[in-house]
């Protein structure tokens, strides 16, 4: 029961994504909501610790919950650094590797890696505060970095955005994908900060049995 209503609500409030309109005019609370969700995406690896710590401590987890938890937070973050390693950021528009499939995969990661961990823990309630924290923090975040981009790139963004979904992935690629990955792009985006932090947790996860 608790499993359905959550999904609902995962539906509920992360569809919307998709269907952003890249024109939406911000208002006041959209511009702050927005620097609240640049600060957080900047702070990911504090801001992961601190939501891992009060998971630690209002989650159930079993041998079994963990196990249906981890494929969840590894696919996540091994799309983040997937994303990584195509990203030059300010120089061209990210366009190979799984930004050929949606124009977030970095976001779609973290979504992924915060279920994951939530369904570890095997906590209900915090899954519905992720997922509406998750969609009112990112529908900001997103349209204030596609109007950067559109600004940036003009035409090019505008193509791209045509035939790309925002969030949830097409099943082909857009354009052929390049063998264009640097793990430098990896490192030099801290991105392995982030599988250190996966271990810290997944050990007070085992610990919290």
């Amino acid at each position: 029961m608790g499993a359905t209503a959550c999904c609902w609500a995962g539906s509920t409030v992360l569809i919307p994504l998709q269907n952003m309109q890249s024109s939406t005019r911000w208002d006041g609370m959209g511009k702050i909501i927005g620097s609240i969700g640049a600060i957080v995406s900047r702070n990911r690896i504090i801001v992961s610790l601190l939501l891992g710590g009060a998971l630690w401590f209002l989650s159930r987890p079993t041998l079994l919950s963990i196990a249906a938890g981890a494929p969840f937070v590894i696919l996540g973050e091994a799309i983040r650094t997937w994303s990584s390693g195509h990203i030059r950021k300010n120089q061209e528009l990210a366009t190979t590797g799984p930004y050929a499939f949606t124009r977030n995969p970095l976001y779609l990661g973290s979504g992924m890696m915060g279920f994951g961990f939530i369904l570890m823990g095997r906590s209900w309630g915090l899954l519905l505060l992720f997922l509406m924290f998750f969609a009112l923090i990112y529908h900001f975040t997103i349209l204030r970095e596609e109007e950067k981009l559109s600004a940036r790139f003009g035409s090019q963004f505008s193509a791209y955005a045509e035939s790309v979904p925002r969030f949830f992935p097409r099943w082909s690629a857009w354009r052929q994908v390049e063998t264009g990955f640097d793990w430098g792009l990896v490192l030099k985006h801290r991105e392995h900060r982030t599988w250190l932090g996966i271990v810290v947790i997944l050990a007070l996860m085992m610990i919290r049995m």
